[in-house]
C-alpha cells in the first residue's frame, strides 16, 4: 500500500485528476452527475496544505494516488473529500488516509471525527461504517454540521447522511 504523508504544494495541481478518477465509480451507479461535477476548490486544498489537514497517498515514485482533506467544523475535525483513483482503490489507501486524519485528530485534541456521506453506497457509509463511524441525526447537530448537510445541493437528502467517530468517549454525536 501506497504510503501516506502530509500534502505539499507541488501536489496540488494532481489533486483534481484523482478526484476525477475516483468520482467516476458514482457512473456505475446512476449518479454521473457526481462524477461530472466540480472539483474541490483550488483555495480549499491550498488552505488544507497550510493548516497540515490534508493527506496523499504517493506510489513509489512519490506521485499521489489518493487525498484526504480536512478542516475544523464546529471544534471537530471534518472530512471533506476522500479521493483514491480507480486504478489503485479497493487496497486500503482510503482507510490508510482516514486513519492519518483520526490520528492528527487525536493529537490536536478533536473530540471527534465528522463526514458526510452517502449512507446506502458500499465505498461510502458501509465503507466509514467499518473504520468506526457512526450515522447521527444531522437534526440538532451543531450549525456548522447542519448547513453542510443542507448545502449539499444535487445530492438526494434522504440517501446522505451525517457521520462520527468520537475520540473522547462522550458518545456519538458531533454536539457530545
Amino acid at each position: 500500500m501506497p504510503p501516506v504523508r502530509l500534502a505539499r504544494p507541488d501536489d496540488l495541481d494532481k489533486l483534481a485528476e484523482i478526484e476525477r478518477s475516483a468520482a467516476s465509480v458514482f457512473r456505475d451507479v446512476g449518479l454521473a452527475w457526481v462524477a461530472d461535477g466540480e472539483t474541490m476548490n483550488r483555495h480549499v486544498l491550498e488552505a488544507a496544505c497550510r493548516d497540515g489537514t490534508l493527506w496523499v497517498a504517493a506510489d513509489s515514485g512519490g506521485e499521489p494516488v489518493g487525498f484526504l482533506a480536512a478542516h475544523a467544523l464546529d471544534g471537530r475535525l471534518y472530512i471533506a473529500e476522500v479521493s483514491v483513483a480507480r486504478s489503485h482503490q479497493r487496497q486500503g489507501i482510503g482507510g490508510a488516509l482516514v486513519a492519518a486524519a483520526v490520528g492528527h485528530a487525536r493529537r490536536s485534541g478533536f473530540p471527534a471525527v465528522t463526514l458526510t456521506t452517502y449512507r446506502d453506497l458500499s465505498w461510502n457509509g458501509p465503507f466509514y461504517a467499518r473504520l468506526g463511524f457512526e450515522e447521527v441525526d444531522p437534526d440538532g447537530t451543531l450549525p456548522g454540521h447542519m448547513r453542510k448537510v443542507r448545502a449539499e445541493a444535487g445530492h438526494d437528502p434522504s440517501r446522505r447522511c451525517l457521520m462520527v467517530m468520537s475520540l473522547d468517549g462522550e458518545g456519538d454525536r458531533p454536539d457530545a
